[in-house]
C-alpha cells in the first residue's frame, strides 16, 4: 500500500487532468489518489507540484496513518482486484495490452460490479485477439449491462498511454544526460538511454509500483518485460508509452537490446519516439513500424 500511495503523489505531482470528466470517478483525496495509479488520465489540480515534489515523503506517510480500517480495507480490494485481472488474464494467453485494458475497464467504468462473484473471470472472457475497441465494448456492454461507448475506451487509453510520453517530451533538447545518469546514481557519464527512460518513469510513479523497473542497461529491460508477460514482438504495432527496444545492425543485431526509447505515437505506419543519448542528446526520432532494428517493445502494466 505505500508503494501505492507513493506512486499516486508522483503522478499528481506531475500531471494536470486530461480529462475533467474523469475527475466524477474520485471519491475523497485517498482513494482518488489510488485510482490515479490506474488510471494516470486523473490528477489532484488543487495540490502545488513543487510541495509534493519536495514533501513527498511526509504527505505519502501523512495519508497512510489517516486512512480508516475501512478506507485500508477497499484499497487493499483494488489492488488484490488488478493483480487477480493480470493472473486470470495471463493464464488465458491476453496480451500485456489487454491486461491494461482490462484494469482500465475495471475501475473507470465496471467498480459498482467488482464484488460479484466471478467479475474477474467475467471481464477476462470480454476479450478476444484481434478484437476492435468496439467489438471489446460491445462485450462489456453485454456482459455486464454498461452502455460505454468505444469512442470513449478510445479516448481514454489513449490517455492513460501518454503520460510517459509527455514527461519525455519535457527533456526535449537535453545534452549530455547528467540529470538522468546522475539520478541513476553514477558518478561520471554513462551510456544514458536507459538511464532516460527509468527517470521518465519515475516522474510518473512507475517505479514505486513496479510498472516499469530501473534498469540502466537495456538488455536488463528486455528481460524484465519479457519474464513478467509484457513484451510485444518489434514487428508488431506498438502504441503511445511503451518502451521500444533497439537491435542495431551495426552491432550485428545479435538478439541483444542496444538501445531503448519511449513510444509517442503511432501514425501513418510510422513509429514516433523521443530517446536519450541519441549523439548524446535527448531527440525525437521515428521508424517503420515493423523496422528490422526494432527489437521489441516493453509494455507498462498497471
Amino acid at each position: 500500500m505505500r508503494g501505492t500511495v507513493a506512486a499516486a503523489l508522483k503522478m499528481a505531482a506531475a500531471f494536470r487532468p486530461l480529462r475533467r470528466k474523469a475527475e466524477k470517478i474520485l471519491v475523497g483525496v485517498v482513494l482518488g489518489l489510488i485510482i490515479l495509479v490506474i488510471m494516470p488520465i486523473i490528477t489532484v489540480t488543487s495540490v502545488c507540484r513543487a510541495s509534493f515534489r519536495n514533501n513527498s515523503d511526509e504527505i505519502r506517510k501523512a495519508v497512510i496513518e489517516s486512512l480508516t480500517e475501512e478506507q485500508r480495507a477497499r484499497l487493499q480490494f483494488v489492488e488484490d482486484t488488478m493483480e487477480a485481472i493480470r493472473k486470470t488474464m495471463a493464464e488465458a494467453g491476453h496480451s500485456a495490452v489487454q491486461v491494461k485494458e482490462a484494469q482500465v475497464l475495471a475501475v473507470l467504468v465496471l467498480s459498482e460490479y467488482a464484488e460479484e462473484e466471478g467479475f474477474v473471470e467475467t471481464l477476462a472472457g470480454c476479450f478476444h485477439e484481434g478484437q476492435t475497441d468496439e467489438e471489446l465494448t460491445v462485450a462489456v456492454n453485454g456482459a455486464f449491462g454498461t452502455s460505454f461507448a468505444a469512442a470513449d475506451f478510445t479516448k481514454l487509453m489513449s490517455g492513460i498511454n501518454r503520460q510517459l510520453v509527455e514527461v519525455a517530451r519535457t527533456q526535449l533538447g537535453n545534452v549530455g544526460g547528467e540529470p538522468y545518469w546522475s539520478w541513476y546514481g553514477f558518478g561520471g557519464r554513462v551510456e544514458w538511454c536507459a538511464c532516460f527512460v527509468s527517470w521518465c518513469a519515475n516522474e510518473c510513479g512507475y517505479l514505486d509500483r513496479g510498472i516499469v523497473p530501473k534498469f540502466s542497461l537495456c538488455t536488463d529491460g528486455v528481460d524484465w518485460f519479457r519474464s513478467q508477460g509484457q513484451w510485444l514482438e518489434g514487428t508488431e504495432e506498438p502504441a503511445a508509452g511503451m518502451i521500444i527496444f533497439y537491435d542495431w545492425a551495426s552491432d550485428g543485431m545479435d538478439g541483444r537490446a542496444d538501445h531503448v526509447g519511449i513510444v509517442e505515437k503511432v501514425e501513418g505506419g510510422t513509429v514516433y519516439t523521443i530517446e536519450g543519448n541519441v549523439n548524446d542528446d535527448c531527440r525525437a526520432c521515428s521508424y517503420p513500424v515493423g523496422h528490422p532494428e526494432i527489437l521489441g517493445y516493453g509494455v507498462p502494466s498497471l
